[in-house]
This record gives C-alpha cells, structure tokens and sequence, in this order.
C-alpha cells in the first residue's frame, strides 16, 4: 500500500496531495523531495532526482513533515500537511 500526503496553504489555502510509496504494484517507490535552492517540491521514484522547477540536483528527501514548506501558489512558507491516507 501507498501512502498519500496532502498539504493545504494557511495563507491562499491551496491543496495538493502527492502519492507516495508503491501501492500494491511492482514499481519503484514514490518519495517526496524538497529543493534546497528554489524550495520547489517534487516527488520522484529516482534516489536522486532533478528539481523540475530549476533544474539542480539539488533535492532534499523530505523526512520530517512537520515543518512547513513553501507553497507553489503564493511562495509563502505555510504550505502544511494536513492530509494523511493511503492508496492501492
């Protein structure tokens, strides 16, 4: 099983959910990474994947999902998971 983690914006309450893990499937897992240049997020089945937004392997996994993120809509830092469930 997969697990979903979904994130809401406490400033423009933006919602996005990423899909994590393998599900009942054969595929590579499915982690979440941050980008430590541009904060951009991303999730990737690659160890080390490139940031989609500016291009750097500068990719953090994200480990801790209590800290804030920075949200894609409004580029504040009150992007929060909020959202927690699993997938097949």
């Amino acid at each position: 099983m997969g697990i979903i983690r979904g994130y809401i914006c406490s400033s423009c309450n933006f919602e996005k959910n990423y899909f994590l893990g393998i599900g009942f499937s054969n595929q590579k897992e499915t982690t979440l990474f941050e980008c430590s240049y541009c904060n951009a997020i991303k999730n990737s089945t690659l160890s080390s994947p490139k940031c989609s937004k500016c291009n750097r392997k500068s990719l953090n996994e994200i480990m801790d999902f209590t800290k804030k993120l920075e949200c894609p809509r409004c580029n504040r830092r009150e992007f929060n998971f909020e959202i927690e469930g699993s997938w097949d």
